[in-house]
Formats: C-alpha cells, structure tokens, sequence
C-alpha cells in the first residue's frame, strides 16, 4: 500500500458525532477514513457554495449505503510531512442539515491566517486507526 499522505483532525462536535455512531457504523467509517489518509484529495466531491451553505474548497464523501455523510477540507497545512484533513462534519444523510452545520463550523476559519489556522487544527482531536497502539 502507498504511504500515507494525510493526517485526519476533527472538528469537537465532529468527533462526537463520530463517536456516537453504534459500532458497525462506526467500523464502516473508519475504513472510510483510512481511504482518506492516503487519497483524501482524490476521493469525495467537490462542494460549492449556495445560498444556505458557504463550502466552496471542502468535500463530501456519501456513504450512501449507510446513510452518512462525512464533509472535510483537505487543508494547505502540513503536520510533520503530512497535510492536514479537517473533518467538519458526520451526519446522517439528510435533505441539507448535514451542509448547514458544516457550514458554521468552517465559517470561522475562512479568515484565518495560516498561522492561526495552524494552531486551531493542533488543538482538535487526531483521528487514529482503531487498531493502532499509538
């Protein structure tokens, strides 16, 4: 396997929307974002911004067999040698409420300087493999 490109940081209420998911559900999206740890650039569709929902330069990654959806933003921030993937939102697929709350939470990092963006991400939980002893 290609070696991992990219370090997976959660937005607070992200991750606990990821930590309540039941067990299987939580497996399945785990396997989802090892994927993103090493394709998160090349995977998910590109979002745009609409009236309701400002998330031009984030994606979205529809597990539709499963009914979730996870919104991130493949950041220009890099943590070792690694960029960083900010997760805003795991949600259940619905009609936009999903969007809506990725949008306020990416709100307020739009005008950050890189530096500040830096020290926001360093701050938010990191995302490791369940069967890593790290």
């Amino acid at each position: 396997m290609s070696q991992q490109r990219f370090e997976i940081r959660f937005d607070e209420d992200a991750w606990q929307e990821y930590e309540a998911l039941d067990g299987s559900l939580k497996n399945i999206v785990d396997k989802y974002l090892e994927r993103m740890e090493f394709r998160a650039d090349e995977i998910g569709k590109n979002l745009e911004n609409y009236a309701s929902t400002k998330l031009s330069g984030c994606k979205e990654l529809k597990l539709k067999k499963y009914g979730i959806r996870i919104i991130y933003r493949v950041t220009d921030i890099h943590v070792d040698i690694l960029k960083v993937v900010y997760v805003l939102a795991v949600e259940a697929r619905s009609k936009d409420f999903v969007f809506k709350i990725a949008h306020k939470r990416y709100r307020p990092l739009k005008g950050l300087s890189e530096g500040s963006i830096r020290n926001f991400l360093q701050s938010r939980k990191k995302y490791i493999k369940q069967n890593d002893n790290l």
